[in-house]
C-alpha cells in the first residue's frame, strides 16, 4: 500500500485518554474518549419517529410506518453497558504491548514475521515481547440483541486511522461472521474480504490464489493483523464454525489463542448456546491466565427491566384506539416471547397490522390478549421448540434446539395489506420509470414533500398511487393530494352516523374497552349493576332531587 493510498484514510487525532500509559501510546491516544455510563445509554438508545397524524393514513400506508419499529427501536439494559466497558478495555489493553513509539514494537514485528515466514505461529525464534491482549466469549440465544449491540458500539470507533509520523495504518477493530457450515479456510477468506472492503485492497485474490495450505492462510491472517495494527477481532456466529472440518477443536482454539498471545490481537467470540461446549471447554482452559471471562447474554428477566422495555415499546402504536397497557397484556407478551427482545417487538408489529386489517371501524383498532395469541400461533410456530425450552428452563434442550430463526416479519407486514388498496393495480407502480421526464417529475414531488417534513417511506407510496390513479396530474396537484391526506383529522375518519358499530369482543376482554362501554362497567363492577351504573354516571341519583 503506497503513500497515495494512505492519504485517503483519516489521519490520527491524538487526545488525552486520561491515563499516562494510554496517552503515551499513539494507537490508544487516536481512539475516541472513553465513554461514561450516560454516554453509553445515549449511544445505544434508538427510537423510531412517530406522528399522531400518521394514525389516520390508510392501512396499506400505515404498514410502512409500523415496520420502522423493527429497525429503530433499541432499549439498553445492564448487559449492554457491561459489554461496552469490556470491549473498550480489550481494544485499549491490547495496544499497550504494541506501542509504535518504542523499539519493542519493531522487535515484536520482526519476531512475528519470522514465525509467519515459517508458517508456524508457535515456533520459537528468540525472546518475545509480552502480549497485553486478552480474549472473551459472549453466548446467548438469537434475538437478544448481541449482534446489534456489537455493531452500534463498534461504529463509535474509526474503521481506519493513519499515523503519518509512524507510517502506520491502524485498524482498531474488525468483525467477521462465520460462514454456515464453515471451515477455518473459509473463515480466513472472509477475514481477507473484510479487510479488502476496509482498505480497498485485494488480499483475498492475492493470498487465495493457487489453493494455499491452511498453515499459509493462518500465517497471512496473523501477518495482516500485525502490520495493520488490528486492535480487536470479533468473530460472530461462532456456532457455525465446523471444528471437525477445521482440523479439530484444538487446532481452531490454539490458532485463536496464539493470535492473542503471540500477535497481540484481542479476540471476542460470539455465539449461541450451540457454542457453549467450546466456550466452556478448550477456549476457557486456553485463556484462563489472561482472559476477560465471558458474558452470558440471557433473555430479559420478568422484572423492572421488562416493565421498562414494554412501557417504552407500547407507546409506539399507529392504532386509532390505543388502549392503556395492563398487566394481562404485559404478562402475555412475556409468556409468548420469553423475554426475547426481537420476538416481542416483531409480535407487537404484526399484532398492530392484524388489528388494522380486521377492524370494522376505528374503535376496533386495539391490541388484546386474544389477538396476540392468534398472531403468535400463526406467525411464530418455527420458534416454538426454543421458546418451550426457555419456559421449562431446560439448558440441555436449549443447546439441542436449532438456532432461533425468526420469520420474515417485514415481508409479512407488506403482504398483509395488499388487498386493502382501493384500486386494483394492473401493473407495478414504479416511481423511477427510467424515463428522464417522468423520473424527474417524481423526484421533484418527493423532494418537495420531504422538505415539508413528510417521511420518505410515507411519501413514496402516496406519490406512486397518485401517479397511477391520474398520470396527468401536475406537480403541485400531486403535492396537494399527498398533503391533503396527511392533514385528515380524526373526526373525518370516524363514521358519520351517531351510533358507532358495536365491536364483538370476548367477555374476558371487556376490561380493555372504553370507560363509556356498559360491558366494561359489568366487567369491573364490585357492587350491584345499578350501583355501578350510578357510580359511573350512567344513572342520575334521583334521591338527590327527592331530598330537595
Amino acid at each position: 500500500m503506497n503513500n497515495e493510498t494512505q492519504t485517503r484514510f483519516p489521519e490520527a487525532n491524538y487526545i488525552d485518554p486520561g491515563l499516562p500509559e494510554y496517552a503515551e501510546n499513539p494507537c490508544i491516544a487516536a481512539l475516541p474518549p472513553i465513554m461514561d455510563e450516560y454516554s453509553v445509554v445515549k449511544l445505544l438508545t434508538q427510537r423510531p419517529s412517530i406522528s399522531e397524524v400518521e394514525k389516520y393514513l390508510p392501512g396499506h400506508i400505515r404498514v410502512h410506518v409500523i415496520s420502522r419499529l423493527t429497525k429503530n427501536f433499541f432499549q439498553p439494559l445492564t448487559t449492554h453497558l457491561h459489554l461496552e466497558r469490556k470491549l473498550s478495555l480489550l481494544i485499549r489493553q491490547g495496544y499497550l504491548g504494541r506501542n509504535p513509539k518504542y523499539p519493542d514494537f519493531k522487535k515484536h514485528l520482526n519476531n512475528c514475521y519470522q514465525k509467519i515466514i515459517k508458517q508456524d505461529l508457535e515456533v520459537y525464534v528468540h525472546d518475545d515481547v509480552d502480549s497485553t491482549a486478552s480474549s472473551m466469549s459472549v453466548v446467548g440465544i438469537s434475538g437478544t440483541g448481541k449482534s446489534t449491540t456489537f455493531n452500534i458500539i463498534l461504529k463509535t470507533y474509526p474503521k481506519v486511522i493513519y499515523h503519518p509520523d509512524y507510517n502506520l495504518i491502524q485498524i482498531p477493530w474488525i468483525k467477521v461472521d462465520c460462514p454456515h457450515d464453515g471451515t477455518l479456510t473459509e473463515f480466513c477468506y472472509r477475514f481477507f474480504m473484510a479487510l479488502d472492503r476496509r482498505l480497498n485492497t485485494n488480499y483475498r485474490q492475492k493470498i487465495g490464489s493457487g489453493r494455499p495450505s491452511i498453515g499459509k492462510l493462518i500465517a497471512e491472517l496473523a501477518n495482516l493483523c500485525l502490520i495493520h495494527a488490528v486492535g480487536l477481532l470479533v468473530i460472530d456466529e461462532f456456532q457455525h464454525m465446523n471444528l471437525a472440518k477445521s482440523g479439530g477443536e484444538k487446532k481452531m482454539i490454539n490458532f485463536l489463542v496464539t493470535l492473542v498471545n503471540t500477535i497481540g490481537v484481542s479476540v471476542i467470540l460470539v455465539g449461541t448456546p450451540k457454542a457453549l461446549p467450546i466456550f466452556a471447554g478448550e477456549f476457557r482452559q486456553a485463556r484462563r491466565a489472561s482472559g476477560e471471562g465471558s458474558i452470558v447474554w440471557n433473555r430479559m428477566p420478568y422484572d423492572e427491566s421488562w416493565d421498562d422495555f414494554i412501557d417504552e415499546m407500547w407507546s409506539f402504536q399507529w392504532l386509532r384506539n390505543m388502549q392503556p397497557l395492563n398487566e394481562a397484556i404485559r404478562n402475555k407478551l412475556y409468556e409468548l416471547s420469553q423475554g426475547i427482545a426481537d420476538i416481542v417487538v416483531k409480535l407487537f408489529c404484526l399484532a398492530q397490522a392484524r388489528s388494522i386489517l380486521l377492524a370494522q371501524s376505528a374503535d376496533d383498532e386495539f391490541i388484546s390478549v386474544e389477538l396476540l395469541e392468534d398472531v403468535f400461533e400463526e406467525e411464530f410456530s418455527t420458534v416454538g421448540p426454543m421458546l418451550e425450552a426457555l419456559r421449562e428452563n431446560n439448558e440441555r434442550k436449549l443447546r439441542e434446539c436449532a438456532d432461533l430463526v425468526l420469520p420474515d416479519i417485514e415481508g409479512k407486514l407488506l403482504n398483509t395489506f395488499d388487498h386493502l388498496k382501493k384500486q386494483t393495480v394492473t401493473k407495478p407502480i414504479i416511481v423511477e420509470t427510467g424515463d428522464a421526464e417522468e423520473s424527474g417529475f417524481a423526484t421533484s414531488a418527493l423532494k418537495a414533500l420531504t422538505a415539508m417534513g413528510i417521511n420518505q417511506d410515507i411519501a413514496l407510496p402516496l406519490i406512486a398511487e397518485s401517479i397511477q390513479n391520474n398520470p396527468n396530474l401536475t406537480l403541485i396537484q400531486v403535492v396537494h393530494a399527498v398533503t391533503s391526506l396527511m392533514t385528515i383529522t380524526e373526526q373525518e375518519q370516524k363514521p358519520k352516523n351517531n351510533r358507532p358499530k358495536m365491536a364483538l369482543v370476548k367477555s374476558s376482554n371487556w376490561g380493555q374497552l372504553n370507560g363509556d362501554d356498559l360491558r366494561k362497567v359489568q366487567f369491573v363492577k364490585t357492587a350491584t349493576m345499578y350501583e355501578s351504573l350510578v357510580e359511573s354516571g350512567f344513572i342520575y341519583p334521583v334521591e338527590n332531587l327527592l331530598a330537595g
